[in-house]
């Protein structure tokens, strides 16, 4: 008896196929994770360009602003009444109001950028016009909307502030002019003890105000400046 050999193909198409299929998702998973970073770093840097572009659009009224909470405060308050604090004007007769500390002397405002600012604690700042830029009802023309704390620049405690005892005095409060005799002080608010002896010779202390202007998408900028009557 005979036998007759034979050969059989084997058909290697199912196992290459599910192979190739493999790979190939891989690969289309790679990819759609680059597209997703892809996304959120160009989301990134546009978010980051518009808070940029909504912050300095909150600059040009800055100036303004100032101006007129600086002429309203010295219009309004003279040095008699800016011993206690004056709240509807969004005045307070010292500095360290806003610190994290009540009494603290240290005048750093702390809870400044933190606090809820509304009509208890700040005012809308005035109406007016200079050149290009206007305010009105407390907004500047790009609807941002503008507030104000103004602070005088003296170490009395709250509870000095509510006895009317806090005076204008060279040796508790920074002054509009230099020292006159000679004696070493600085303005500097991390030395205490130098703060406190910085002596001048003029009767106007510095008042510092605060800006706050809340732009679009919760944006919010602050600015701070001196100024004396």
């Amino acid at each position: 008896m005979r036998y007759k050999a034979t050969r059989h193909a084997v058909d290697h198409t199912h196992t290459q196929a599910g192979l190739v299929l493999f790979f190939a998702l891989l690969a289309l998973a790679v990819m759609s994770l680059a597209a997703v970073a892809l996304i959120r770093g160009v989301d990134t840097n546009a978010l980051l360009s518009g808070n940029l572009v909504f912050r300095q659009s909150a600059s040009p009224a800055s100036n303004v602003a100032l101006e007129g909470v600086a002429a309203s405060i010295s219009k309004n308050i003279t040095l008699a009444d800016s011993i206690k604090h004056q709240p509807s004007m969004g005045y307070f007769a010292n500095c360290s109001h806003f610190d994290a500390v009540p009494d603290d002397r240290i005048c750093d405002g702390k809870t400044l950028t933190s606090m809820t600012w509304n009509d208890a604690n700040s005012r809308l700042v005035p109406s007016q016009t200079d050149g290009n830029d206007e305010i009105r009802d407390g907004k500047d023309r790009q609807g941002n909307e503008i507030r104000y704390v103004v602070e005088r620049m003296c170490s009395y405690s709250e509870a000095e502030v509510n006895a009317g005892t806090a005076k204008s005095d060279s040796a508790r409060c920074m002054m509009a002019s230099a020292p006159s005799n000679g004696e070493t002080c600085s303005h500097n608010q991390a030395n205490i003890e130098l703060f406190k002896r910085c002596i001048a010779s003029a009767d106007s202390p510095l008042y510092r105000i605060t800006l706050r202007i809340s732009g679009p998408k919760q944006t919010q900028t602050f600015i701070q400046a001196f100024f004396s009557n």
